[in-house]
Formats: structure tokens, C-alpha cells, sequence
């Protein structure tokens, strides 16, 4: 650099010889020099500051990764004092610098009344709540409990841990570690299943209740058997059994589950049903032959009708027209603007003007047919060839086409002849699928078992002569 100089050096001062009676093209000369000396010296400054500063190597997929983590953080940015974690928070061990308080809720408290009446920074309380695991928190009952671990500092009370029982199954535990994390604790309960019957000596839930069952029992009985046996009209010396599912933690039971198995006896008429849970998860009742206990057709389209106008005839006269003809269905008088339900499942065969009928809808299922006549509107969605399911709103009560007021027309039809709907024999509940029968039928026939072992061991309680013994058995599923 520095001859390089010393021979810029001896070019200007020749040229300044050579130039020095034209001074215009000295300073030309003189600028381009300056020009070259400007871009030496700054190459000069860049390479010795490249040599006191490298630029660090940083392998690619570090960069991938911090990448990855930006964007990350971007779209769901967790700040640390509401973390929330996955992993198991372990709870804090007992020191000589915390001490272990217990608070019991009051009447309309929250979690920021009880840090505040208990020192501790309220800051913490809504942090807290802000975490998803703890919003059993956000909702607090009277009289429930709450553990607060705290700590004494300069500035007051500091809180370490707080444990919330939420119920016999669960327990959340928050604790203090860099930012504030939550995890409940689920308790797996033990499942039992119980037996209990009873003899009817004035009403059911008499009966239910000196043997004790509870009313939660005895109204899944009822729509249980809804279709078949009415609770209500169970007369002296009509009985019931049941097997159930009871729920227990350390041996204590802490609620009562689904009916799993039950009969009745009533009029000499024996009925049973037994709860099937498929590969879905969807539990349903079926009688040991495997029919469904909900059968497929509802009796009455309408419940909250005034009156019957007509019934189903051959010959009925006809007060518009002034003669005879068959009426091949009943009206059922109900006020204008009334829902009007489909009694089943099925396909929409027909909606819109059916002639003397009005608006009219007609529903297929199988061999069965139902028209729903004289409506008002049609309900929203409601369209030829869709599918609508049992007691689905399909219109609603009106007078249109040959009426003399507002009423429904409704008619059941079989392979196209027309039946009575008040009197015809609805078919039974449906059969169970068939990928399901083979499991069916071996839970079946146990539980069955079952029964008639916890029956006849009853009878020999009554034979006995041992009065008002409620025969209560359990057993491990």
C-alpha cells in the first residue's frame, strides 16, 4: 500500500509538470486521482476488519429448527406465566420456608377474593385461571376446599402450590417452576355391577325407595320400558329387577351408572331388556330376541291436539263435497302454526300441493308409508328425496286445499293399503345389525344368567319369610 502511494506520489507530481500551463486538465487529472486513493484506502479498512470479525457457521439444520421455533411462536405465542404443561407436575416437598395453608371456598368467592384475603398476589390468581387445565378454578362451589403452599418473602407471600380436589375422580394441581403449570390427576373408579328388586306394595318409587333404589334407577326403568309396561299403572304385587352399574373409589361408591340388565313382572307379563354398547360406543336396549326397545314408528304425529274431527272410515260423508267417500286417515284439530313430527325415520317420497290434500308430505320406510296433509308451510329443509328422523319438525298445522279449519290429516299406509293409524299394529323395534347379534347374544344370555339367579335366591328370601330384605348383590364387571 505504501509504494503503491509513493508511486502515486511521483505521477502527480509529473503530471503537474506536464500540466501546469493548463489548469483545467490538472484538475480533472487531480480528481480521478483522488478518485483511485479513495478505493485504495477503503479496501484497506475492510480487509483488516475482516480479519477481527468472521461470521460463525451455523449449520443448516440449527437454521431449520430456529426457523421452525419462530413461526411456532408466531402463530400460538405462550407466555410463561400462563404456561400449561403435558408433562407430570410433581408436587412440591414440604420445606422449613413454606407452610401448608387450607382455605374453604365461601359464598360467591373466587380465586382472586381468597389470594387477596389469604396475601397473596392477586397477579397469580388471574395468571392461573389464564390456564386451560385450570378452569375448574374459574367456577369454584361453596364449602370445597383449596391447599395453598406458601412461601414467606420480603415483599409478603409468595404462592408455591395450590391443590384443587374437583371432584372424587379428579384433583388439579398447579405449582410454581418458571411460569405456572397445571395437571389433573384422573382416578379410573372401579366398576361394579349391583342387583336390586322389589315388590310393588302401593307405588314404584314406595317400593324403590324402601329397598334402595334411586329415583335415577327407577326413571331409566321408566323409558326403558316406555313401550312396553307402564310404571305408573303397576298394581299390587307386580315386581322389578334391575342390575346396574355403580362407580366406587377406595370402596366408596360415589355415583350410580346406566342400567345394564332389568325386567318387570306386571299382569303375570314378564318383560326384559338388556343395555348393548357397540363398537361405537353407542348404548342402546334390546329384548333377548334382540329387537330394539324404541320401535320405529310413533303412534301420533301431533300430542297437543284439541280434538279428533274425523276418524278413519270406508264411508265417511264429506261435509265440502256432500257426499260419501272413504276417509282413509284421521284429522286431528289442533291451532294453526302447530309443529307437526314424522312418527319414523325415512325418506321424503313427496312435498308440496297433493290436490284436495293441501301442502302435503309423504315419508317412505320400507313397506310403510305416512302422509301428512292441510299443512300451513313446510318445514326448513325439508325436501323431496331427504332423509328425516323420527319426531323431526316436517311442517306445521293449516287448512290448506279442501278444509273447513285448520287440522292435520294423517294417514298410515301398508305395502300401499291404508290402515287406521289409531288402531293398527305398529311394527316391532328394530333387530339389532347384524355385525353386532354374535356379541349380543353371549352378553346375553351371562346376564340372564344372572337374573334368574338373583331371582330365584329372592324367592327363597320370601319363602323365608324374611320381610322387607332388599336382596342386594354385587359383582366385579
Amino acid at each position: 500500500m505504501i509504494r503503491m502511494m509513493k508511486v502515486m506520489k511521483e505521477v502527480v507530481f509529473y503530471q503537474f509538470r506536464r500540466f501546469r500551463h493548463n489548469s483545467k486538465m490538472f484538475y480533472y487529472f487531480a480528481a480521478v486521482m483522488l478518485f483511485i486513493a479513495g478505493l485504495l484506502i477503503g479496501a484497506n479498512c475492510f480487509k483488516q476488519n475482516s480479519n477481527s470479525y468472521q461470521i460463525p457457521i451455523v449449520p443448516i439444520s440449527a437454521v431449520v429448527d430456529q426457523d421452525q421455533a419462530q413461526a411456532q411462536s408466531q402463530i400460538s405465542p405462550q407466555p410463561a406465566a400462563v404456561a400449561t404443561t403435558t408433562e407430570v407436575v410433581a408436587p412440591l416437598p414440604p420445606t422449613d420456608n413454606t407452610k401448608l395453608l387450607t382455605v374453604t371456598v365461601r359464598h360467591k368467592d373466587s380465586l382472586t377474593r381468597i389470594f387477596k384475603r389469604n396475601g397473596i398476589d392477586v397477579k397469580d390468581a388471574k395468571a392461573i385461571l389464564a390456564l386451560k387445565r385450570a378452569k375448574a378454578l374459574r367456577d369454584l362451589r361453596a364449602g370445597k376446599k383449596i391447599e395453598l403452599t406458601i412461601e414467606k418473602v420480603e415483599k409478603g407471600t409468595k404462592l408455591k402450590q395450590l391443590v384443587y380436589v374437583i371432584d372424587e375422580l379428579d384433583t388439579l394441581t398447579v405449582v410454581s417452576h418458571n411460569g405456572w403449570h397445571a395437571q389433573i390427576k384422573h382416578i379410573e373408579p372401579t366398576v361394579k355391577i349391583s342387583y336390586a328388586a322389589a315388590t310393588v306394595h302401593g307405588s314404584v318409587y314406595t317400593a324403590a325407595s324402601k329397598h334402595g333404589i334411586s329415583h335415577k334407577i327407577v326413571a331409566q326403568l321408566a323409558n326403558i320400558f316406555s313401550k312396553k309396561a307402564d310404571l305408573r299403572k303397576m298394581h299390587q304385587g307386580d315386581s322389578f329387577a334391575v342390575l346396574y352399574k355403580e362407580y366406587s373409589v377406595n370402596g366408596k361408591t360415589i355415583k350410580e351408572g346406566e342400567v345394564v340388565a332389568a325386567e318387570i313382572l306386571q299382569k303375570g307379563h314378564l318383560y326384559r331388556m338388556i343395555g348393548f354398547t357397540d363398537h361405537h360406543g353407542n348404548t342402546d336396549y334390546y329384548n333377548p330376541e334382540g329387537y330394539n326397545s324404541n320401535p320405529p314408528f310413533a303412534r301420533l304425529p301431533i300430542t297437543n291436539y284439541s280434538h279428533i274431527g274425523s276418524r278413519f272410515s270406508r264411508n265417511r260423508y264429506h261435509p265440502i263435497l256432500g257426499y260419501s267417500r272413504p276417509h282413509n286417515g284421521v284429522d286431528f284439530s289442533a291451532p294453526f302454526g302447530t309443529p307437526i313430527k314424522a312418527t319414523s325415520n325415512g325418506k321424503v317420497e313427496f312435498v308440496g300441493s297433493h290436490g284436495q290434500h293441501g301442502r302435503t308430505v309423504i315419508i317412505q320406510r320400507g313397506i310403510y308409508k305416512t302422509l301428512y296433509a292441510h299443512m300451513s308451510k313446510f318445514a326448513s329443509g325439508i325436501c323431496s328425496g331427504c332423509n328425516v328422523k323420527k319426531g323431526q319438525t316436517i311442517g306445521f298445522v293449516g287448512a290448506s286445499g279442501l278444509a273447513t279449519g285448520s287440522h292435520l290429516h294423517y294417514e298410515f299406509h301398508v305395502n300401499g293399503v291404508p290402515h287406521d293409524p289409531l288402531k293398527v299394529k305398529l311394527p316391532e323395534g328394530e333387530m339389532i345389525p347384524p355385525e353386532h347379534r354374535k356379541s349380543f347374544f353371549a352378553f346375553a344370555k351371562r346376564i340372564l344368567t344372572q337374573l334368574d339367579a338373583h331371582r330365584n335366591s329372592h324367592r327363597m328370601v320370601a319363602m323365608n319369610n324374611v320381610s322387607e330384605l332388599s336382596e342386594r348383590k354385587e359383582f366385579s364387571v
